[in-house]
């Protein structure tokens, strides 16, 4: 059998148990460790009776071990939060007592003894004092699948240190509207990018599992648990929860492409959203959870928890009567779990569901078994008492270098005027200015939401304190002053000291952006400039005669001045760090003094101002904006395409108002220390293309004509053959971080597969599509238009 407990986890399963109980007779088919899982289920889902079924169906989030313990003693129930037994960060050791303690209980005096299955938010950090890497909008800049199983892989490990089996993990929406203020919960606005880490995060939580079946998984592996299904990124407005108002080919094409690899990979567990799609509230969505999601795409047996009391919510949206008819049509729609927020329970109305002949008991015993194949696979019943010496992998050394790692990945330099960086010797003296560069606030605006650092259990550098342990005994100073405020007006006593420390020192740090609460779930913004007097600090210092440069912590891109930007002529340099976890303020300082070289690229465009959402601009809304001009290659084509702009001025983009409609910094975009050159570029196709797994192979030159060492993705696009419906003028296909040393030149070869090029036909049947099709390469999207190859698949 896969699953071994011997190394984490004291052997007390509920075998050993119920024999201290003195049962006679054989032992049940669903203790006996040796059976698959699914034997074990059946068998035991047949010895249940209906009030224990149900209670499996039930996801309490909140409360106490003691409420808990009262509530479930007699049926147990399906999932609880490992918050019931308090903040893990200060009191790590307590808490798994606790769980454990919670855990023995519920099986001893429940009739069968099933256990229970703890539940953890684990979006980039285990729990509270574990480590907390960066968010996924900083990971997703990374453009690095490996280091996104890694990440996960040891948020697995902490996690389950602490008794937790399923982490709610990874968040798989793709947010193409910077005034949602969840954007920096999501890895990308693409469908390919964001495809890879949905593979690569299932892989790195679960280990390999098969689609859509159940087995026994290794005991330092938790489920994941994806978010948000589905569309949730695509809210109307920017506005969280918002309907998701899309045709259906533009819903499967882009917003499904990541669940589906998820489920290809063996993901084993999703949240639904708050939104519509199609006009049916996801909770209540059989076409989109059952048929696309379970059938289609192959999730299978995998385990669905709603949201926060979003069954209820079916009421306000007026597509259920009361809370018996909302728990039907969820149940009904394939929502396993129902996630209780407060006093909240939509399931247990299920009883009166069945009397109404609202649903079927067999639908109920659907969704009972996924969650008994749940408990079964990750080893409950076998060993369901958490070692408490696993502790020591919490926060680890190893983890903590892993993160730091992470955050150098995944900042992007996106400015670097006059060689102002890396810094030089001649720098004597550095100015730190702006909010987000010392506290209060800083440290906790670079870990992120969903994380809680009030228990101070994990050290966070800020820049300021990074910055000067770097230089500490070099002679160089390094001074810090505030000059302005998230959430407040601007201050002029407050600019006037930072336009005085700016001025008395050979570069200026300002290190800005936005905070917790105005970039947030519920932190949607209709301006998306630089909040509170940040502006005006930006303005000020920007305009004295010392070298500029502006690091972003934030969520999500900002805009300075929208949508002229015109402080942006100003400033020398522009590093974008967004949500860069613990060790954050490490890996800045390490890039601005040059001990690491900036590798990061964008994974959204930045749009000019808030008008330019849903734009042209966007990635995957390439539409013609422009008109039909003379183009330098002597002949009319429709420029103004995203990704085929060949005007210097802009103009085939089109205006919005007094603005361009081109992005501000382009998807793919991130500079370095060094520069590359591609050349020689290829595409070789394979014997019958539309049937292969992989119909076709990309071939670059990849030269590194600078200084130093540094690393470049390399990024594949291509224009699909004519169709009877609207394309993207180019998507992005395929990708590959390479390392090249200093005056050293290395052939890329990147495999291009049929999950990569594959798009719905004109009869909405998704197929790799015979056809003449145009190759780009490139560091970024705009630059993939240099490098060409037309081939015939």
């Amino acid at each position: 059998m896969l699953y071994s407990m011997s190394s984490v986890c004291i052997a007390v399963g509920v075998a050993a148990i119920l024999s201290t109980q003195a049962l006679a007779g054989d032992i049940p088919l669903y203790l006996q460790a040796d059976a698959s899982v699914y034997d074990r289920a059946n068998d035991l889902l047949g010895r249940m009776t209906l009030e224990e079924k149900i209670a499996q169906t039930f996801a309490p989030y909140g409360g106490t071990a003691e409420k808990y313990e009262k509530e479930f003693g007699a049926t147990s129930t399906g999932t609880v939060t490992i918050r019931a037994c308090g903040n893990v960060g200060p009191n790590v050791s307590a808490v798994v007592a606790c769980r454990n303690a919670l855990q023995q209980s519920i099986i001893k005096s429940s009739r069968l003894h099933i256990p229970l299955s703890f539940t953890q938010e684990a979006l980039h950090s285990g729990l509270s004092g574990g480590t907390v890497f960066p968010e996924l909008v900083t990971q997703g800049t990374s453009w690095d699948v490996e280091l996104v199983e890694e990440i996960s892989a040891a948020i697995a490990l902490e996690t389950r240190a602490v008794g937790v089996d399923v982490a709610f993990s990874p968040v798989l929406n793709m947010w193409i509207d910077a005034r949602f203020g969840r954007l920096q919960e999501g890895f990308s606005e693409n469908p390919t990018l964001t495809a890879a880490y949905a593979k690569a995060a299932a892989v790195g939580f679960q280990g390999v599992q098969p689609a859509g079946k159940w087995d026994y998984f290794n005991a330092t592996k938790v489920v994941a648990l994806g978010k948000h299904y589905a569309a949730y990124g695509a809210a109307a407005g920017g506005l969280n929860g918002g309907p998701a108002e899309l045709s259906e080919r533009t819903l499967r094409e882009f917003f499904l492409k990541p669940w589906k690899a998820f489920a290809k990979a063996g993901g084993k567990g999703a949240m639904t959203a708050h939104n519509t799609v199609l006009n049916q509230p996801c909770h209540a969505n059989s076409y989109l959870v059952n048929d696309i999601f379970r059938k289609e795409f192959g999730f299978g047996d995998g385990i669905i928890i709603s949201d926060c009391n979003d069954i209820e919510a079916l009421i306000s949206f007026r597509t259920a009567e009361d809370m018996p008819h909302a728990a039907a049509k969820a149940i009904n729609g394939g929502v396993d779990w129902d996630l209780q927020c407060g006093s909240s329970s939509a399931y247990t109305s299920l009883n009166e569901s069945l009397a109404r002949g609202l649903v079927n008991v067999s639908v109920i015993e659907q969704a009972v078994l996924r969650s008994l194949l749940e408990k079964f696979s990750l080893g409950l019943f076998d060993s369901p008492v958490t070692d408490p010496s696993l502790v020591r992998h919490v926060n680890s050394p190893a983890h903590q270098q892993l993160a730091l790692r992470a955050a150098e990945e995944g900042v992007v330099l996106l400015k670097n005027d006059h060689g102002v960086l890396p810094f030089n010797q001649s720098v004597k003296k550095i100015a730190v200015i702006g909010p987000n560069g010392d506290n209060p606030g800083a440290s906790a605006n670079m870990l992120g939401s969903y994380t809680n650092w009030d228990d101070r259990t994990v050290t966070v550098n800020t820049v300021f304190e990074a910055l000067t342990n770097t230089y500490e005994g070099s002679g160089t100073t390094v001074t810090y002053t505030r000059g302005a405020e998230i959430n407040q007006p601007a201050n002029n006593d407050d600019i006037a000291k930072a336009v005085v420390a700016a001025s008395a020192s050979d570069v200026a740090v300002l290190v800005l952006g936005d905070d917790l609460s105005s970039s947030s779930e519920w932190g949607d913004r209709d301006n998306l400039d630089l909040p509170g007097g940040q502006m005006d600090l930006l303005t000020a210092v920007a305009n004295t005669s010392t070298p500029c440069v502006v690091v972003l912590v934030s969520g999500r891109t900002v805009t300075f001045g929208g949508p002229d930007n015109t402080i942006l002529d100003s400033i020398d340099g522009l590093l974008a760090a967004f949500r860069p976890g613990q060790k954050g303020g490490d890996a800045i300082a390490n890039l601005l003094t040059g001990k690491t070289n900036p590798s990061g690229k964008l994974a959204q465009n930045w749009v000019r101002s808030a008008g330019q959402a849903h734009s042209g601009a966007s990635p995957f809304l390439q539409w013609r904006v422009g008109k039909w001009v003379a183009n330098t290659r002597g002949v009319h084509d429709p420029d103004g395409r995203y990704y085929d702009n060949y005007n210097d001025d802009h103009s085939s983009y089109g205006t919005m108002g007094s603005g361009q409609a081109d992005p501000l910094f382009r998807f793919g975009q991130g500079l370095s220390y060094t520069t590359f050159a591609l050349s020689d570029f290829s595409v070789k196709v394979a014997p019958n293309p539309t049937a292969a797994d992989v119909p076709a192979t990309a071939s670059v030159k990849v030269a590194n004509t600078g200084s130093i060492d540094g690393t470049e993705v390399v990024q594949v696009y291509v224009q699909d053959p004519v169709m009877d419906y609207v394309r993207p003028w180019k998507r992005l296909v395929a990708f590959q971080r390479v390392s090249v040393a200093a005056g050293e030149t290395q052939t890329v070869t990147i495999p291009m597969t049929s999950d990569q090029l594959e798009f719905y036909d004109d009869d909405l049947v998704l197929r790799v599509v015979s056809g003449n099709y145009t190759f780009s390469v490139g560091g970024d999207s705009y630059a993939a238009a240099a490098l060409t190859a037309q081939t015939l698949l």
